[in-house]
């Protein structure tokens, strides 16, 4: 069995899409595009044939596994060759992946809960019309990058602000010149029916319904354009999963850590 590293985006992208005909709930967008976007792509070789593809970031963390269905007997090879070659330490696994995940699962020594994916009930929601979220418009860039470095320690250098406002899907709520909040509102090119919700709340404006009342605008935003709006959070941010659970949203799978022994 060979793991070969590739940029094929062609190949990667015809594989990825059969994983996703198979998830049992959508991907998060984040998690798609920042984290499994960014690490290395090996293809599965076995007798010089391409049996699937896997996803691992630089801290040897499993992030995405696939084989095609004729080969899913062998992943719990794939998984242990991976492990014992060292090409892997960890997984990050969501359990919407039942297969690549219950093998990680059972072959795992410590498992850690990461990450909260939702999708919605799609019924719209009563919200206050008073609230005044716009769309960002490029001379807030700077302000917002600075805003999302200060609240969540994100260091945008790589454009991802100047995407979503090219796509116009970030929006933004204000008093005077003081951000309060940011919300994404990414339509999905990958999963057709989806679109993918996030809000980041100034820490000095926390604690006064905000974050809910920013979601229940989005989410009728989705609704009304046919899409069906998802969202996460993370397990040490429970006020944001408060507002989620109020906005009409429940929990579909988890994005667990999961560790290994490697042997040396």
């Amino acid at each position: 069995m060979n793991f070969i590293k590739t940029n094929n985006t062609e190949v990667i992208t015809q594989l990825r899409s059969e994983l996703y005909q198979k998830l049992t709930a959508p991907i998060d967008a984040m998690w798609e595009q920042l984290y499994i976007a960014s690490s290395q792509h090996y293809l599965i070789e076995i007798d010089h044939k391409t049996i699937g593809y896997c996803c691992v970031n630089s801290e040897k963390c499993l992030l995405q596994l696939f084989l095609l269905e004729k080969f899913n007997s062998k992943m719990e090879h794939v998984i242990t060759t991976l492990i014992d070659s060292e090409l892997i330490t960890s997984a990050r696994l969501s359990s919407s992946e039942p297969i690549s995940f219950n093998t990680c699962l059972s072959l795992s020594k410590t498992v850690k809960t990461n990450t909260f994916c939702f999708e919605h009930t799609n019924t719209k929601l009563d919200f206050d019309p008073t609230l005044q979220l716009e769309l960002l418009t490029s001379d807030d860039i700077p302000a917002v990058k600075s805003f999302l470095k200060e609240q969540v320690g994100m260091d945008d250098t790589f454009g991802y602000t100047e995407n979503l406002v090219s796509r116009k899907e970030i929006f933004i709520v204000k008093e005077a010149d003081i951000i309060i909040a940011t919300s994404e509102c990414r339509i999905s090119d990958s999963q057709p029916e989806i679109a993918d919700l996030g809000i980041i709340v100034n820490r000095d404006f926390q604690g006064k319904g905000i974050a809910t009342k920013v979601l229940q605008m989005q989410v009728n935003r989705v609704l009304e354009v046919n899409r069906k709006p998802i969202c996460s959070t993370t397990l040490e941010n429970v006020a944001a999963r408060k507002a989620i659970e109020k906005s009409g949203f429940y929990c579909t799978n988890i994005i667990f850590d999961m560790r290994f022994y490697v042997n040396k």
